[in-house]
């Protein structure tokens, strides 16, 4: 299964599930990176990866517990002889990493083509400072085309670059879209 992914498949699939430990507190961000580069080309002991990293098991854990916590993860409990204890073998769930993947560059997609129905098909006023938001042609009537921060004078915006910027985001998002999908199909 992980043979058949290319250095791109496997650089989407790290940042998906490095992503849903970005508010983790407590883990180390490096730890956690190196860990999931590990169990993304292999299943492999807690303590092996420790070893290999050069950190603390528990460092490990923690990383390994926070991703089985959100369902991206699997274990296995296994003895050996090596080993006075039980051991847990770890891999990666690339089914449920590739989900929610999907899942979140559909979301992406979504928002996109919204700004570009919605907010991109209507004039937009601005009176050019930073700090003051844009406006919509009825709200900067109802201001009489001043701005109701700053008072200065509102005028359209062109919307032209980022229209364009937006379709070419939706592009990339549906070329990615595609991409994911057709791995999931790979993938069984």
């Amino acid at each position: 299964m992980y043979a058949e992914l290319g250095e791109e498949d496997l650089e989407v699939l790290r940042d998906v599930t490095l992503s849903l430990l970005d508010s983790e507190k407590g883990v180390d961000p490096e730890v956690a990176k190196r860990t999931v580069d590990v169990i993304l080309k292999r299943e492999a002991i807690d303590e092996e990866i420790a070893e290999e990293l050069g950190v603390d098991p528990r460092e490990v854990r923690k990383v390994l517990y926070k991703l089985h916590e959100r369902g991206v993860v699997t274990f296995r409990k296994e003895r050996r002889e090596e080993y006075r204890y039980p051991v847990y073998s770890w891999r990666l769930n690339l089914r449920e990493v590739l989900r929610r993947c999907l899942e979140e560059r559909r979301r992406e997609l979504e928002e996109v083509e919204r700004a570009l129905s919605n907010d991109m098909s209507h004039p937009m006023f601005h009176c050019g400072n930073d700090d003051c938001p844009r406006m919509s042609f009825e709200e900067a009537m109802e201001h009489e085309f001043r701005c109701p921060k700053c008072g200065e004078v509102l005028e359209e915006v062109d919307l032209t670059e980022e229209r364009r910027e937006l379709e070419r985001l939706a592009e990339e998002l549906k070329v990615e879209i595609r991409r994911l999908e057709e791995l999931r199909e790979r993938l069984g």
